[in-house]
């Protein structure tokens, strides 16, 4: 009898993990990427050399764009949520710096982040929403000129360190077994930079893309 119940109990513990538990899944993604940098005009970042700030009037914005890439692995299923780990990295650029009488040295924002994300069991199961959180370094040149003390020409641009943070959210749609249309992904977080130079850059994000991963 004891043995029977210990089969039994075994039966439906087994019974329970295969219904509530689901497969890792890995996947790899690229998107199209547009940021905005702002609060660039109150930039602690100094003038070049031998300028004046009338020429040198800065925008507070500045709007690169470019490429992400990224992958992550999901692992964990809690209730409707699955939760997982991204990784990813994105190379923006533009010609517009931040000034206002001219284009300057454009700007540029390089990233590598690294984040927590939950996926969200819909009612309609091509939709996949999501939220994650990044952070990692982030390299920009904020748009502006700089220079060296003894110079009196502007360098074109010097890339400062920064610690970077994301909120995002977007939505996936299958496509194919193997393939996901990343509608729109939305992400609001900023440039704090390392070392002298103290401020803080907020940056508003919106991506789209495509998404690989197994079946």
């Amino acid at each position: 009898m004891i043995l029977r119940k210990a089969v039994l109990f075994l039966a439906a513990v087994v019974a329970v993990t295969t219904t509530t538990s689901s497969p890792a899944q890995v996947g790899v993604y690229g998107m199209f990427t547009v940021d905005r940098l702002s609060n660039i005009a109150s930039s602690p970042v100094p003038l070049p050399p031998n300028s004046s700030a009338a020429p040198f009037g800065r925008a507070n914005t500045v709007d690169p764009l470019g490429g992400t890439g990224g992958v992550y692995y999901d692992f964990l299923k809690l209730g409707p949520v699955k939760l997982g780990a991204d990784l990813r990295g994105s190379i923006l650029t533009t010609k517009r710096g931040a000034y206002i009488n001219f284009n300057g040295p454009g700007a540029r924002i390089y990233s590598l982040l690294g984040g927590v994300r939950g996926v969200f069991h819909t009612p309609v199961n091509s939709l996949k929403p999501y939220l994650q959180i990044s952070a990692g370094l982030g390299r920009s040149d904020y748009g502006l000129y700089t220079g060296r003390p003894a110079s009196n020409q502007p360098l074109p641009n010097v890339i400062y360190n920064n610690f970077q943070y994301e909120g995002l959210a977007g939505l996936d749609i299958k496509l194919l077994p193997i393939l996901d249309w990343r509608v729109a992904e939305f992400g609001y977080g900023g440039l704090d930079p390392f070392g002298t130079y103290s401020h803080n850059y907020p940056i508003k994000q919106v991506s789209m893309g495509f998404v690989f991963h197994l079946p």
